[in-house]
C-alpha cells in the first residue's frame, strides 16, 4: 500500500512540475526566414499575392508527390484561398488564405491546419535594397498557444516540421523567381482580355533588326496584301498586326497581317476558305523560324505551294508569299502603349514576367506567339508617338 501511495505522490509531483514548467513556458511561437533575390519587387509581391504557382514552389509537395490542391475565392489578394489534402502525417490537411496586403511590401496568410496553437499566421515581407536591386523576402510564422499547456509544450518543437517548410519554401520561391525574366512591369498596366478570332491575310518577313528595316518590310507586305484585299472585294476588319516569331540576336522574324471581313473569297476565279492552322503545325514550324523564313523569301530547296493549298505552317496559300489563317482566339495578356516601337520587345518581356508571377501559361509557339496592333497610322503619326495596344496569348486555368 505504502509502495502505491509513493508511486501515487512521483506522479503528481512529475504532474505539478510539468504544470508549473508549462506556465512559463512561452504563448506564443515565432519563426523567421529570409533570403535576396534580384527580382523587382512587384514580381515578388505578385508572386506571394496568389495561389496559382503556390503548388510548384511550396514545400508541401516534396513531402507528399500525391498531395491534392484545390484553389478559391478571388484569383488575387485578400480572400484568396488554397487548399491541400495528403496522407502523409505531417503534412496532413490544411489551407491557406490570404488575410490582408500591402502592394510591394507584405503579405500575410491565415494557416488553417493540425499545428498546435490559434491564430497561426504566415508573414511575408518584402524590402527591397537602397539601390533597387535587390529585395529581401522575410517569411515568418506566428501561432499562440494561449493556456493550453500541451500546445506550449508542443511549441518547443516549432523548429522541427514548420521551421523546415518555411525554410524549404522560401528557397523553393526564390528558385522560382530566377527564372522570370527580370523586367519591372509596375508601371505598366497589363491585363487580361478576350480576344476573338478572325481571319487574317499575312505575309512572313524576316530582317535585321532594325526599326527601319522593319517599317520596309512592313511597308511593303501591307501593300501586297492591300491589292489582294481589293482584289478579291474584301475589306479590312481590323488594325495592321505584327505577329512575333523570333527577336533574334541580329535579326527579327515576324509576320506583317491584316485582319479581313471574310473567310471566303474569290481570287483570280479561284474561291478561297481561311481556316484555322493545326497547332502542332504551326507550332513545329515556328520552332524553326529562321529558315522558314529563308523559304519564304525564296531560299534554296523550299517547296514551291500552289495557291488553295496548305503550307509548311497549314496557312492557306494565297499567293507566293500571301497567305491566310484564323488569329488566335482565347484569353490574352494586353497592354497599351504610346511611344517609340523600340520599346516593344521591352514590353513583349513584362508580359512574360507578369505571365510568369500569375502562373498563366504560354507557349510563344503557334497561334500562342505574342503579337501587337498599330492602333495610329504610322504614314501621319509621329514615331515617338505611335499607339499600339500589345498582346500575349495565356491559358488560364
Amino acid at each position: 500500500m505504502i509502495r502505491v501511495l509513493e508511486i501515487l505522490v512521483s506522479i503528481l509531483i512529475v504532474f505539478l512540475l510539468a504544470v508549473v514548467i508549462g506556465v512559463f513556458l512561452p504563448d506564443s511561437g515565432h519563426i523567421e526566414r529570409s533570403v535576396e533575390v534580384s527580382n523587382p519587387v512587384r514580381q515578388v509581391y505578385d508572386s506571394v499575392n496568389n495561389f496559382r504557382r503556390f503548388p510548384q514552389w511550396s514545400a508541401l509537395r516534396a513531402n507528399d508527390p500525391q498531395i491534392t490542391f484545390e484553389r478559391s475565392g478571388p484569383e488575387s489578394g485578400v480572400g484568396a484561398r488554397i487548399a491541400w489534402k495528403s496522407e502523409v502525417e505531417k503534412i496532413g490537411d490544411g489551407a491557406l488564405t490570404i488575410a490582408s496586403s500591402e502592394p510591394d511590401s507584405e503579405v500575410k496568410m491565415a494557416l488553417d491546419n493540425d499545428w498546435s496553437g490559434t491564430d497561426k499566421v504566415y508573414t511575408i515581407t518584402l524590402t527591397p535594397s537602397t539601390n533597387g536591386r535587390t529585395v529581401t523576402i522575410k517569411w515568418s510564422y506566428d501561432v499562440k498557444y494561449g493556456w493550453n499547456l500541451l500546445w506550449r509544450y508542443a511549441g518547443l518543437y516549432i523548429h522541427g516540421t514548420p521551421d523546415r517548410l518555411v525554410q524549404d519554401s522560401l528557397g523553393n520561391l526564390s528558385n522560382t523567381l530566377a527564372t522570370f525574366p527580370n523586367a519591372d512591369y509596375r508601371d505598366q498596366a497589363i491585363e487580361v482580355v478576350d480576344v476573338q478570332s478572325r481571319p487574317l491575310l499575312l505575309i512572313r518577313a524576316k530582317v535585321p533588326r532594325s526599326l527601319d528595316e522593319i517599317a520596309i518590310a512592313t511597308d511593303e507586305a501591307v501593300a501586297k496584301i492591300d491589292a489582294v484585299i481589293q482584289k478579291a472585294g474584301l475589306q479590312k476588319a481590323g488594325p495592321l498586326t505584327t505577329i512575333t516569331t523570333n527577336w533574334g540576336a541580329e535579326n527579327y522574324v515576324f509576320d506583317i497581317a491584316v485582319p479581313v471581313s471574310s473567310d471566303t473569297f474569290t481570287l483570280d476565279g479561284k474561291e478561297f476558305r481561311i481556316a484555322a492552322a493545326p497547332e502542332t503545325a504551326a507550332a513545329a514550324e515556328d520552332a524553326d523560324a529562321d529558315e522558314s523564313a529563308d523559304a519564304t523569301e525564296g531560299g534554296t530547296g523550299e517547296k514551291v505551294y500552289q495557291p488553295g493549298e496548305l503550307d509548311e505552317r497549314g496557312y492557306l496559300v494565297v499567293t507566293d508569299t500571301i497567305r491566310g489563317t484564323l488569329s488566335y482566339g482565347g484569353k490574352a495578356l494586353m497592354t497599351d502603349y504610346t511611344g517609340n516601337p523600340a520599346a516593344l520587345p521591352l514590353l513583349r518581356l513584362m508580359e512574360r514576367a507578369y505571365a510568369e508571377t500569375h502562373g498563366y501559361a504560354y507557349s510563344e509557339m503557334g497561334t500562342g506567339r505574342p503579337y501587337d496592333e498599330t492602333i495610329s497610322d504610322p504614314a501621319t503619326t509621329p514615331q515617338d508617338e505611335q499607339e499600339l495596344k500589345v498582346y500575349l496569348p495565356v491559358t488560364i486555368e
